[in-house]
């Protein structure tokens, strides 16, 4: 490089520097469209509509209670939990069995293993949690697909939590 004129040898050694700054921006721009197959997007916000089926939960200070529908259609939902008291609430969305139903979240509740646990029952295929701080209403987008739903509430700042069969409903295709 020294027999190239000053000009020249600084853009030369610059070069580098340049594309790699030029790649970095290539790539923060496809990162930021989604760079994926035409037509498709790294965001499913989208997709959680509000729809008229939306299961529920009130806790009004003293009580939860499902307000939701008895069946819901699959695909995404926005779930919601409303927490209108100064008592901190969390819900346990249970996907239930085959081989069990609501009956026996109620039973499990009743059995006191609920408060003993502090937990979903252990034959539990799925559990979705939905926590609300006090006074907040909080949505969680989750994506539901045929089977039966029970609700647990949480009730409390701390352990132990007072427990609650508050509901069920069916995802039906």
């Amino acid at each position: 490089m020294e027999h190239l004129p000053e000009r020249y040898a600084r853009s030369f050694k610059e070069a580098p520097v340049r594309r790699l700054s030029i790649l970095i921006g290539v790539a923060l721009i496809a990162v930021s469209c989604g760079g994926g197959e035409s037509g498709t997007t790294a965001s499913t916000s989208g997709q959680f509509v509000d729809r008229a089926d939306v299961p529920t939960v009130v806790f009004d200070g003293t009580s939860c209670t499902y307000t939701g529908p008895e069946t819901v259609d699959p695909g995404p939902v926005r779930m919601t939990l409303d927490n209108q008291s100064a008592i901190r609430v969390r819900i346990d969305v249970l996907k239930l069995p085959d081989d069990k139903s609501y009956d026996d979240v109620i039973a499990y509740v009743d059995s006191g293993e609920a408060e003993a646990n502090q937990d979903s029952p252990d034959w539990v295929a799925q559990t979705r949690l939905i926590r609300a701080p006090a006074n907040e209403l909080i949505t969680a987008n989750r994506t539901l697909f045929r089977a039966t739903f029970g609700i647990l509430c949480y009730i409390g700042d701390t352990e132990p939590y007072a427990v609650t069969a508050v509901g069920s409903f069916d995802v039906l295709e």
